[in-house]
């Protein structure tokens, strides 16, 4: 029986991941999850009885160096940057194997992120396997470059490949995280200026990907991954499934911001959280200074490296990226699009806001 250590499985993107692979493999696969706390632990238990819990995080090296080694294939969907040592640990950990373990990376289209002025639309494309050679040698401020240059170094000793998702959006069968983490992070503007917005006009183009067509690229690599590690047999480097070059975007659909924004307010309207259809056209600092607003009292000016500047420069950006990759080896995205999803989501998001 194949032995997957999985982090991150109880996040919004885990949690569609591992139910993925619970439907697609019951009672089939040896599942150890590393999860924080002892609650976490019980709520994934009541779900899936089958998976065996270790209480820790991403700093608990010796955890996962030791959990890695035992494992034929580690899935990691948790936060990926400042988290390399982590990452180290986990790869140490596979690369002490007999049999080359298998590793699944998450990481983010953010790699591509251009400058955040939202005046224009982008006319960059970012394509997985034509744009591959670029993607791998970014520069190592480019935001998750130094994660990901970890990952490739170790394709020596583990079969890794990474993921990277764009906008993500949908409803997770996570028990945890059901919603988008992006939903909070571009509801607090909105009701600190009781408008819409949009940074400049709002022209630039960003690529979505629904969560579970987003876990079912996962499920793609575990299932090549799975007969293989069990053989121990070698990958075929000609694939280019798993190595240095085994990075894959995940994308379905763009929109200009402006138009999702307008897609976000008529539902916000719909639910009684706006009384206008206005979109003020703002910049970078007003969002991040909005967002830094609690209770209608401003905070202090957010500093430059700041989490809410990150937020705000992520609305003005182009991020057009393909999955090439993965659609040559029979992925397709199945869900209907972003506006399809938003209602719901609101809906299930101000409940659970109002429950507490």
């Amino acid at each position: 029986m194949a032995k997957i250590f999985f982090v991150g499985a109880t996040g919004h993107i885990g949690g569609a991941v591992l139910d993925l692979i619970s439907s697609s493999y019951p009672n089939t696969l040896s599942v150890k999850v590393l999860i924080r706390d002892q609650q976490k632990a019980d709520q994934l238990a009541a779900q899936y009885q089958y998976i065996v819990s270790v209480i820790g995080n991403l700093d608990s090296l010796e955890l996962l160096e030791a959990e890695s080694r035992d494992a034929d294939i580690v899935i990691n969907a948790g936060p990926d940057v400042t988290h390399n040592a982590g990452i180290r640990a986990i790869l140490k950990g596979l690369g002490g194997r007999i049999k080359k373990g298998y590793y699944i990376h998450t990481s983010g289209a953010a790699l591509i992120w251009d400058t955040p002025d939202g005046s224009k639309p982008g006319t960059r494309i970012w394509d997985d396997v034509a744009d591959i050679e670029t993607l791998t040698s970014m520069p190592e401020e480019a935001y998750h470059r130094a994660e990901d240059k970890v990952v490739f170094e170790a394709s020596s000793e583990v079969n890794v490949a990474i993921i990277s998702p764009c906008a993500v959006y949908g409803l997770s069968p996570s028990r945890v995280h059901p919603l988008p983490l992006s939903l909070p992070l571009i509801l607090k503007p909105i009701r600190a200026l009781s408008s819409g917005f949009s940074i400049s006009s709002g022209q630039n183009i960003q690529s979505y990907i629904h969560v579970v067509d987003l876990a079912r690229m996962y499920l793609l690599l575990l299932s090549n991954a799975l007969p293989q590690s069990q053989a121990g047999a070698d990958t075929d480097p000609e694939t280019q499934i798993w190595g240095p070059e085994a990075y894959y975007f995940a994308e379905q659909e763009e929109l200009p911001f402006r138009e999702f924004m307008e897609l976000l307010v008529l539902v916000l309207q719909k639910h009684g959280q706006l009384t206008r259809s206005e979109i003020k056209e703002i910049n970078v600092s007003a969002v991040a200074e909005a967002m830094g607003v609690a209770n209608g009292v401003p905070e202090p000016e957010p500093e430059p490296d700041s989490w809410a500047l990150h937020v705000a420069i992520m609305f003005g950006t182009n991020m057009r990226v393909r999955s090439s990759r993965a659609r040559a080896l029979g992925w397709k995205p199945l869900d209907s699009g972003v506006a399809q999803t938003l209602d719901e989501v609101l809906r299930r998001y101000l409940e659970a806001e109002k429950s507490g």
